[in-house]
């Protein structure tokens, strides 16, 4: 008789790359994010602000834009408002960073439905598992 033999289990296959569009007016918080991205395999492209975005993400095809929300030309949370209510971007997954506590993003979580958010301290946690998530949509 044959001593029966498991199989280790296989690794999941990797996640598709995403094109993925940044959009953060700090350049070390951009390019920190970018990297983790990248690392991930994804095709990522960045904006320092918010102005040219709705074009870029149309254009380039973007899957899912991460926004910064305290960004002095327009708050992320109200792009992302203005990108969910543009019917050409229904697709578009969108994640939030934020260094504010989770706590007092909740009503913002409830207004703006499926958004993920990342607390800027999770970003090399908690960020490519919302990508992909928000990706999925």
């Amino acid at each position: 008789m044959i001593p029966h033999q498991t199989r280790p289990k296989a690794a999941p296959p990797p996640a598709a790359p995403l094109r993925v569009l940044v959009i953060d007016d700090d350049d070390v918080a951009r390019d920190v994010i970018i990297d983790v991205l990248q690392q991930e395999g994804h095709q990522v492209t960045s904006l320092p602000s918010p102005i040219g975005a709705t074009k870029h993400i149309v254009d380039q095809q973007v899957d899912v834009v991460v926004l910064d929300v305290m960004m002095p030309s327009m708050r992320g949370d109200k792009l992302a408002m203005l990108l969910a209510r543009n019917p050409k971007l229904k697709h578009l997954g969108v994640v939030l960073v934020t260094g504010a506590k989770l706590e007092e993003m909740n009503a913002l979580l409830d207004e703006l439905g499926s958004v993920a958010v990342v607390p800027k301290g999770g970003i090399q946690t908690e960020l490519v598992p919302a990508v992909r998530k928000a990706g999925r949509r």
